[in-house]
């Protein structure tokens, strides 16, 4: 049996960061997940736009599917954190840039990322990338 690490860059709108505005939110595109994926990690990173304050927060999410519930066209994913998995909270007045990697649940093949700003005033870049261990 093969083992393999398969990085896969997480994409916003075909961008590989995405600025997630005071107050605000935004979902990366759909991600998919090796069928010889049996684990994963996520990296994910949070940079001040401005001079970083308390309460400079991004949440992110996973979004998880398992694919058409309803067999209509294609994958659905919850749409907002209330039914995502928090993956992490990135604070970026303790450290800026905040990095962080954390276990990524792959039970659902599918998924997207959402993160949720909680700051007041700055903007915060996002992004992140999947290493999956494959066998084969």
């Amino acid at each position: 049996m093969a083992i393999a690490n398969n990085e896969q860059q997480v994409v916003w709108s075909t961008a590989s960061s995405v600025s997630v505005s005071a107050g605000g939110n935004q979902t990366s595109d759909a991600i998919t997940l090796s069928t010889a994926c049996y684990d994963a990690m996520i990296t994910m990173k949070a940079d001040n736009e401005g001079t970083p304050a308390s309460g400079d927060t991004v949440e992110i999410y996973a979004l998880q599917s398992c694919g058409d519930p309803d067999g209509a066209s294609s994958a659905e994913y919850p749409s907002d954190a209330d039914d995502g998995v928090l993956l992490a909270v990135l604070d970026t007045y303790a450290n800026d840039p905040m990095v962080k990697t954390v276990s990524l649940p792959v039970g659902a093949p599918y998924l997207k990322l959402y993160a949720k700003s909680n700051a007041s005033s700055n903007a915060i870049t996002v992004s992140a990338c999947i290493n999956e261990k494959t066998s084969s």
